[in-house]
């Protein structure tokens, strides 16, 4: 009788339908309930809101600034500039061709072989022309033939013992000059020959 009573005080009573009571119900010694899950947190969408805005500001900053800069910012050329421009440029051309005036043109005949005052003697000597412009420089190439006849008799003229000095040089370059602008005058060449050079000169 004594067991029967301990197995029905051991046994677990029921309060209520589908609820437990005793040591199945109690949550284990030194554990707490489990809490309620919190619900989940809503993301704020301000921060996405913000960077869009920034963005279509700074795009409108730089359209902006473009059209600020872009065609307006181009200087237009004046009247007064541009006439000026051209007047420079006008300068630059009439510099150009006054440069080219003055840039010598040389004329390179060969080698003239001639006897000279004394019978036993004879010259050999080869002359370059140095004239004005390209135009008198063709001139005088076309009338090479003239240019040589009359130069010869110049160096056949010439004493040997006064060639070998400097200041017979210089007279006979400033004859051969002379002669030579004697030839061409009338043409595009006409008194344009400056100088003579005498850039071989042997003497037997």
């Amino acid at each position: 009788m004594a067991d029967i009573r301990a197995a029905a005080a051991a046994a677990p009573v029921k309060d209520a339908p589908g609820a437990l009571r005793g040591r199945e119900a109690a949550p284990p010694a030194g554990k707490a309930a489990p809490a309620a899950a919190a619900p989940a947190k809503k993301k704020s969408r301000k921060p996405i809101f913000l960077i869009a805005g920034v963005l279509l500001l700074l795009a409108a900053a730089a359209a902006g600034a473009y059209l600020f800069m872009g065609p307006s910012a181009e200087p237009t050329a004046t009247p007064d500039a541009a006439s000026k421009n051209k007047g420079d440029k006008g300068k630059e051309k009439g510099k150009e061709k006054k440069e080219e005036a003055k840039k010598p043109y040389f004329v390179e005949f060969e080698t003239f072989t001639v006897n000279l005052k004394d019978p036993e003697k004879f010259l050999q000597i080869k002359l370059t022309f140095q004239v004005k412009n390209v135009e008198a420089a063709e001139t005088i190439k076309e009338l090479m033939p003239i240019v040589r006849s009359a130069v010869i008799p110049v160096l056949s003229a010439q004493d040997p013992t006064d060639l070998m000095a400097k200041e017979g040089k210089e007279k006979l370059s400033a004859e051969v000059v002379a002669a030579a602008n004697k030839s061409v005058a009338g043409t595009a060449a006409n008194e344009s020959i400056d100088a003579v050079l005498i850039t071989h000169m042997l003497i037997q």
